[in-house]
């Protein structure tokens, strides 16, 4: 069909028109759909959402007023003679009940004002707080702001602390804030306001060991809640933030600040004037509370307190077969009561001595415990604490031995304000209210007591100065640190004898010793030659013990490590390291000192106990320790004294003369150090306590040479002092020891007149062996050699009589790997003659040099003169020879039979 221009454009609009209308109804359709999609997801959206809130609260636990209460007893520590020296609680146990009305006005609104501005407004949870915490949360992009109500911390410490043991990701941090908003929403409908906040005040945490306002009251200044003014009434309400760091005792000025803002808030909502405000401001309450606590704070627990818990919380678990949880609660809310196998006396004396700084040859340093977290640019937060510290300067400044140890405190904190900063990298955002640390002298120590007939711990220092609080790091059972030299009698020697392979007078070259590519070395290095098992022990000799493990096997040496009650060897212990105390992962002071108690202990082992008995609420034996206990025997009982004799040397001629307190007391012990001085130690013995003392850096740092002395110091300062009214005991020798006159070169039986003729004198000597280790060979290290004056060789046959003297020389030792002689390092190298030597015989004299006289014919006798019938020149031997100049000329003694002496 033809159409004209006109009809054509008509015809071409009413097509677009077509067209536009079916794009606008899809449009529209496209539109539909995707409102329905939107509406669709918002009703699955609301649904999950109703799902997984309906899911959380009906996980939350059910309340009533009776769930709110606090429940519980306390647990009460008692030390060996009845003392009552802890109190255990808990949130919910211990506390003084109060009711409203004996609780001042002040306080009610002081508490109210700093921790919950409109708790008499809201249902239980605070929404404006809750809009506020969330934007202060988005701005900092981090989770801390709380917005918690009173009736929501009320509930959170009585109901939900029961259920959550804690929260491991954001997800389980949301829904306990949910449940803890319904359930304070419940809560409210329930009770009023009055109630909870009487409730609140008996049950917060208000440091220093204080739960509820009245104990708080009674602990800070003395007197009953009832009686507290304005300015002490914010003293307290100060303190609910930060329990520790806002204790008034420890940290006055942190707390005056907290408790200016108390006042401010109360001024500003009305609760105080201008006056009240004044007045409480300029009262120097601080003042009072120091002259009430004059008395050292007892609030912290001891060291001592802190590993009986862990100890019956071991117990009820492994013994009983009680949960983790179950045991806890037993401690803290079960009203237990805990017999510790502490000595007050002996407690005392190790605390004073600790802290006495005439023990420590410098002023102390100061290092810190530190944690803080910091928001990095892309969100993610990080952790640093003081071993970050370390390595990140270490790192920077390319030292391997920087240290983090100060000549002030102030100077720690600087650093540690520095550090906060040093860290920091662009677009990244302290968290200071993260930030916290505590400042710890240095070095430090740790030392443990223990009655070596029962196993009961009399005593134990885990660390000098003050301690932070309850259940920190405890340097006698938790640090883990290499024994040093102290080592040496349980990896090498007790193995060595005990197992009969060797003995007191056994002998090793003292020289320096490489094996493969490992060289070992004394700590002087000076070496002795020959050298017995009692010398060494007494010196602290390291060839001789490495040379002793590798005799008897590294696994024997392992293996008896073990048994003493080691529990942190492993198998790359199992090397000649272990003579040494190189250990992958160290020892701990508690379980060293057990190892040297069973020594002590005549060879029996007994697993080191902290307490006696535990009793229920009830009065019912719980645990009892009194009469029974983990044992074992490791050594014999001879072996055990035969260590102890070589101890005692120590104390009185050895490299422990410093710890020694005199001839009152018998005493054993050992000392020990580690490369660059890190550790140094001091373990030993008397008949009646063992006890060993570690010192060092927390952070490893080396110690100056000759400035590590303290332990031996603090042994003789505590050990001295807890035996100066004991009865003097010797070390009882057990049947089956022997003593016998042997040759301290060679460890053998001497040869008659000849080890006592040794250059450097008398090698003849007493040592006692078990009877089942009684020597029988003779000495073979001792040669009596003629020697030609002219050639200074071996005297041949033809050597005159008047030129020959008669010499006492020690045989060269052979190094067992290279078959050299290896007596050259030495300081008896002048006394060693050499096989070479031996064999050398006189080349000044020979057949040419016999004089022409006429010689008379004799028989085959000897002559009247001793000298040999034959016709040869006298020799001076003392048997019959043949001629020849290659004969040696040195002198073979019968074996003489040994000398015994009981």
């Amino acid at each position: 069909m033809n159409y004209g221009k006109r009809a054509a454009r008509r015809r071409q609009q009413e097509i677009d028109a077509t067209g536009t209308k079916i794009r606008k109804k899809i449009g529209v359709i496209i539109r539909k759909m995707i409102l329905v999609c939107l509406l669709l997801v918002a009703v699955i959206g609301v649904s999950a959402g109703i799902g997984v809130w309906k899911g959380i609260i009906d996980s939350a636990p059910d309340i009533s007023a009776i769930d709110v209460v606090p429940t519980g007893y306390s647990t009460t520590v008692l030390d060996s003679k009845g003392n009552q020296v802890a109190t255990l609680v808990a949130a919910g146990a211990n506390r003084k009940y109060v009711t409203i009305d004996e609780i001042p006005l002040n306080l009610q609104h002081a508490v109210v004002a700093i921790e919950d501005a409109r708790f008499y407004d809201h249902n239980g949870i605070d929404i404006k707080g809750i809009f506020r915490a969330l934007a202060k949360d988005i701005a900092t992009m981090s989770t801390k702001q709380g917005a918690s109500t009173i009736t929501q911390q009320l509930i959170k410490n009585s109901i939900l602390e029961k259920t959550w043991i804690s929260e491991s990701s954001l997800i389980e941090s949301v829904q306990r804030k949910v449940q803890e908003q319904y359930l304070a929403v419940k809560l409210e409908q329930q009770v009023s306001k009055t109630w909870i906040l009487e409730e609140y005040l008996n049950t917060i945490n208000l440091g220093a060991n204080t739960l509820g306002v009245q104990a708080a009251s009674e602990r800070y200044f003395g007197k009953d809640v009832s009686e507290l003014t304005l300015s002490e009434c914010a003293v307290i309400a100060g303190i609910t933030k930060n329990p520790y760091g806002y204790n008034p005792i420890r940290f006055p000025e942190k707390n005056k600040e907290r408790q200016m803002e108390v006042l401010t808030k109360m001024k500003e909502q009305g609760y105080i004037s201008q006056a009240e405000f004044d007045e409480a401001a300029e009262d120097d309450v601080y003042e009072r509370i120091s002259e009430h606590n004059a008395i050292e704070e007892k609030s912290v627990n001891s060291y001592y307190t802190d590993a009986v818990i862990d100890d019956v919380l071991d117990d009820l678990v492994n013994v009983l077969g009680w949960t983790e949880t179950e045991a806890y609660k037993a401690i803290y809310q079960g009203g237990l009561e805990i017999h510790t196998a502490q000595d007050p006396d002996i407690q005392k004396i190790c605390d004073e001595e600790a802290n006495n700084l005439e023990n420590y040859p410098n002023e102390p340093k100061y290092s810190c415990s530190l944690y803080f977290q910091v928001r990095k640019a892309d969100g993610t937060y990080r952790t640093y604490t003081n071993q970050t510290m370390l390595s990140f300067y270490k790192n920077l400044t390319g030292k391997a031995n920087y240290n983090i140890n100060y000549d002030t405190e102030e100077e720690c904190v600087a650093a540690i304000d520095q550090y906060t900063q040093d860290v920091l990298e662009e677009g990244d955002t302290l968290l200071e209210d993260t930030i916290s640390y505590t400042i710890t002298l240095q070095p430090q120590v740790a030392m443990t007591i223990i009655d070596q007939t029962t196993g009961e711990v009399k005593a134990l220092v885990g660390g000098r100065g003050d301690k932070s609080g309850n259940r920190t790091w405890n340097r006698a059972t938790d640090t883990l640190r290499q024994p040093g030299s102290t080592f040496k009698i349980i990896g090498a020697y007790a193995p060595a004898l005990d197992s009969g392979l060797k003995t007191l007078a056994s002998v090793q070259n003292d020289s320096p010793y490489t094996i493969g590519t490992k060289t070992y070395k004394n700590y002087n290095d000076k070496y002795l030659g020959y050298t017995n098992v009692r010398t060494a022990i007494t010196k602290s000799i390291n060839i001789v013990t490495v040379k002793t493990l590798e005799d008897i096997g590294v696994n024997l040496g392992y293996e008896y490590a073990q048994n003493f009650g080691f529990s942190t060897l492993c198998e790359g212990d199992k090397n000649l390291g272990l003579s040494l105390g190189g250990l992958t992962n160290g020892v701990s002071n508690l379980e060293l000192t057990a190892a040297y108690a069973t020594i002590a202990n005549q060879g029996e082992y007994l697993q080191p106990k902290f307490y006696t008995v535990v009793y229920d609420h009830d009065g019912n034996v719980l645990l009892d320790k009194s009469y029974t206990q983990e044992s074992h025997r490791v050594l014999k009982e001879t072996t055990a004294w035969l260590l102890t004799s070589a101890m005692q040397d120590v104390m009185t001629e050895g490299t422990g003369t410093r710890a020694y307190f005199g001839a009152g007391m018998a005493q054993a012990g050992k000392s020990g150090t580690t490369t660059g001085n890190r550790d140094c130690l001091f373990a030993g013995f008397t008949p009646y306590y063992t006890c060993v003392v570690w010192g060092g850096y927390d952070d490893n740092s080396l110690q100056d040479s000759g400035k590590t002395t303290y332990p031996k110091n603090l042994w003789k300062a505590v050990m001295g002092r807890i035996h100066e009214n004991l009865d003097y005991k010797g070390f009882t020798q057990p049947d089956g020891i022997e003593s016998v006159i042997v040759c301290k070169e060679s460890g053998k039986l001497p040869l008659d007149g000849v080890c006592e003729q040794d250059p450097r004198g008398n090698m003849l000597y007493a040592e006692y062996f078990d009877e089942e280790t009684l020597p029988t060979e003779v000495c073979d290290l001792h040669v009596a050699v003629n020697i030609c004056e002219a050639s200074k060789m071996i005297a041949g046959a033809f050597c005159p009589t008047d030129g020959i003297i008669q010499q006492v020389y020690v045989k060269s030792a052979i190094d067992k790997w290279t078959g050299l002689e290896d007596s050259s390092k030495t300081s008896e190298a002048p006394y060693v003659i050499t096989e070479e030597e031996l064999d050398s015989i006189c080349t000044v004299h020979d057949e040419n040099s016999i004089p022409d006289v006429q010689i008379p014919a004799q028989d085959d006798s000897t002559a009247e003169d001793g000298t040999a019938g034959d016709g040869q020149a006298d020799t001076g031997q003392t048997g019959n020879t043949t001629g020849g100049g290659n004969q040696s000329n040195y002198i073979e003694e019968e074996e003489p039979e040994g000398i015994q002496q009981n």
